[in-house]
Parts: C-alpha cells; sequence; structure tokens
C-alpha cells in the first residue's frame, strides 16, 4: 500500500528534493510513504540482509577458530561454509521472492534464530560463541518485534538447541581458547556497532520523513487556506454575477427576468398562507417628452430619482423591479387592497411633489398606477398582469397622473 502527498509547483511553493530519486520540483514536488511489503523504512526489510549478512560472517570466526583444531570431517566443513557464508544469500532470495517481503523478514530471524541455537547446542554451548549468538538474536528479535521480541527471540533460540540436541548427543563443553574468545568479543563489538549505525541511519530517515511531511502538511494547509479562500471569492463572485442578471443596471432594482420565478412562488405562498398579494404598475407620464427636450442623460437620472423613490417607500418583503422602459412594477405580499391603494396614492403625490436636477434644469414629472389584487382579481400571476396592465391604461386614458383600480371580473 503506497500513501502519496503531492502538489503542482505552480500552486505552491515547491519543496527542495529530498534524495537522489526525487522528482523534478520544476515539474512537480512529492513524497512517498509506502507500507507493506512496498515500504522503504520498514526496519526488519531495511536492516534484514545486510545485518543477517555481518551477523553470519562475524559468527563464523569465532566458531571456525573453535572447530578447526578438533579435526573434523569435510560434512562439518561444509555445512559451516554452507550456514555462514550461503545461508544468508539463500535466506535473501526467499525473502525477495515471497509475496510480503516484511512478513518474509520476520520469519527468516526466526529461522535464524534457530539454526543459531543448533550450532550452539551441537559445539556443547562454548561460553562466548553461545553469548554472542544468543544476544544477536535477542537484539534482532527486539528491535525488529518490541517487547514480544525478548519472548521469540529466546524461545526460537531454545528450541533449535533442543532440536539439535535431540539429533545430537547432548553434551556440555562450554570452554573457549583465548584466539576464540576474543574473535567473539571483537565480532561482537563489530555488529553492536554496525547495528547502532543502521538504528541511527534509519532514525535518520524516519527524520527526515517527519520534517519533509510536517513542511508539506504545512504547505498544504496553506494552499487548503488559500484555496478556501479562492472558493469563497468565487462564491462572492458568482452571487454578484447572479445579481447583475437580476437587476436593472441603471436603477439597482430587479429586472423582467427576475420576476419570471418569484412571481410564482410568492404567488403560491399567499395561496397557501391566505393572505392577498397586490401588485401595483407605475408608468412615468410623458417620458418621451423628457429625452426629447433634456436628452437621454436626463431621462436616466429620473428613472434613477423614481427608483429610489420606490425603494424608499418599499418593504423588506415588497418586490421592487423596472418592469420595461419606464414602467416599474411594485409587488407586495400580504398587503390589502385598501393599503395598497393608500401607498399608490402617496407615491403619486410624493412624485409630482419631487423635483430631478440635471444640471441647472429642473424636472417635474407625474406617474399614473394601476392596482390588481389576489384573490380579489385575479388566482395567477399572468391573470394579475393583465389586470394590473388594464388598470394602468385606464389610468392613462383617464387623463395620468392617478390610481386606478381593476374592477372588472376575476382574470
Amino acid at each position: 500500500m503506497k500513501y502519496r502527498v503531492s502538489y503542482l509547483p505552480s500552486d505552491v511553493e515547491c519543496l527542495p528534493p529530498l534524495g537522489p530519486n526525487a522528482r523534478d520540483p520544476n515539474r512537480h514536488s512529492e513524497i512517498e510513504i509506502m507500507t507493506d511489503d512496498t515500504t522503504s523504512y520498514h526496519w526488519p526489510k531495511a536492516s534484514g540482509y545486510r545485518t543477517r549478512i555481518a551477523a553470519f560472517v562475524l559468527a563464523g570466526v569465532p566458531i571456525g577458530l573453535h572447530i578447526l583444531p578438533r579435526g573434523f570431517g569435510l560434512e562439518m566443513w561444509a555445512l559451516f561454509v554452507l550456514q555462514f557464508l550461503i545461508y544468508p544469500h539463500l535466506m535473501e532470495w526467499q525473502i525477495r521472492n515471497s509475496g510480503n517481503r516484511v512478513r518474509a523478514e520476520l520469519q527468516a530471524r526466526v529461522a535464524d534464530a534457530v539454526v543459531c541455537g543448533a550450532w550452539v547446542a551441537g559445539l556443547g554451548f562454548p561460553l562466548w560463541i553461545s553469548v554472542i549468538l544468543f544476544l544477536a538474536n535477542l537484539l534482532n528479535h527486539t528491535m525488529s518485534r518490541g517487547k514480544i521480541g525478548i519472548l521469540i527471540g529466546p524461545i526460537a533460540f531454545a528450541s533449535g538447541a533442543l532440536a539439535s540436541s535431540a539429533i545430537i548427543a547432548f553434551h556440555v563443553s562450554t570452554d573457549t581458547d583465548g584466539l576464540v574468545t576474543l574473535s567473539a568479543i571483537i565480532g561482537l563489538t563489530i555488529y553492536l556497532s554496525l547495528m547502532g549505525v543502521e538504528f541511527f541511519a534509519h532514525t535518520q530517515q524516519l527524520h527526515e520523513v517527519r520534517t519533509a511531511l510536517d513542511s508539506q502538511k504545512s504547505t498544504l494547509e496553506d494552499a487548503n487556506t488559500a484555496l478556501h479562500d479562492q472558493i469563497g471569492k468565487i462564491h462572492d463572485l458568482e452571487e454578484k454575477l447572479r445579481e447583475q442578471v437580476n437587476r436593472d443596471a441603471l436603477t439597482g432594482l430587479f429586472n423582467r427576468r427576475y420576476l419570471e420565478g418569484t412571481l410564482e412562488r410568492e404567488m403560491a405562498r399567499c395561496k397557501r398562507d391566505g393572505t392577498p398579494m397586490t401588485m401595483m404598475i407605475l408608468d412615468l407620464d410623458r417620458f418621451k417628452a423628457v429625452n426629447a427636450a433634456h436628452g437621454h442623460a436626463a431621462g436616466d437620472e429620473v428613472l434613477r430619482v423614481f427608483a429610489r423613490l420606490l425603494l424608499d417607500h418599499a418593504r423588506t418583503e415588497d418586490i421592487v423591479c423596472r418592469y420595461g422602459g419606464e414602467e416599474f412594477m411594485l409587488v407586495s405580499p400580504r398587503m390589502p387592497l385598501a393599503i395598497a391603494e393608500s401607498r399608490a396614492t402617496y407615491l403619486l403625490n410624493a412624485f409630482r411633489e419631487s423635483v430631478t436636477a440635471v444640471g441647472d434644469q429642473q424636472i417635474k414629472l407625474t406617474v399614473s398606477i394601476g392596482i390588481a389584487v389576489v384573490p380579489d382579481h385575479a388566482n395567477s400571476v399572468g391573470g394579475l398582469i393583465r389586470c394590473a396592465e388594464h388598470a394602468l391604461y385606464q389610468a392613462k386614458r383617464a387623463g395620468q397622473n392617478q390610481v386606478v383600480v381593476f374592477r372588472d371580473l376575476k382574470g
């Protein structure tokens, strides 16, 4: 199993490569942490082959010196060569071809302890040879398995000794001459030093990985924060774009596009709650004459002044929009017709008394207003608009500057 943390340098600042196998930072920066059989930093797998060769070579020297003066035959020396020179390589071949290298290495260390115990018992438990083989195996198991290695190592070692004693008559000959003792002590010293170096290198590698991961984590956190900020800006931009799509650029009021879905929702809610909804359509009187006499800039200012008047006197739940040209619409959910008439009259008088200043010109206009209400005049959005427009046309035909309520049958 492999875990990879990576990022592109175009998004965030790159870290320097971690070693000769690191990727080109100008292309892609990454760090990989692998587990199980693919890990490069698992202690048994990282140190198994080297330490096994070192252990058997260093143990083979005092054992060879021990059996040399005792006149053993060729079979013994063949077994010696097989065990201390060939066995480590065979074991490494078996581990490399296994499905799970870490598990195979741990099993191989049990086998190492068994064969070492067998050699110790077969030689009659020579003191220093027994000590160095026992301690080397105990160290291997504790460093690769932790506390449980304190049990597994000695048990495997004792199992090998018992098996050897069962095949070869049990005997004890603990004496070792000075050369054997000296080579055993030197071998143990060298082996412990090598294990210390291996463990130190392993610890350094772990430290480098942790440091790199911390740096990567910090970088990714910064990138994540930047990403969230960017997402927030995108959402704000989307909201602004939605507002622009639904707003009239000149007056800032909602536009006709916004009404398409909003009126249907408000109509459904009023029907569900059993409340009225009034609609006013307001049209500026003789507006085209303003454009002709004062120019379109003056006409635009008149539209803005009227839009501000509507907004200043609208409730929070009211929908104020520019319906088209000089026509505006004010939709008031949950507003009875009588109150709507009163508001319309107030707006009519307020606009008639207002003055639009354009340079040194003073422009005064009036407005005509048509009103319709749900459910008195219509039960649909289309019907409500037709009724309000019909009332507006009546106001225009009656001389403008007035409020007319639709009085016909329901649409």
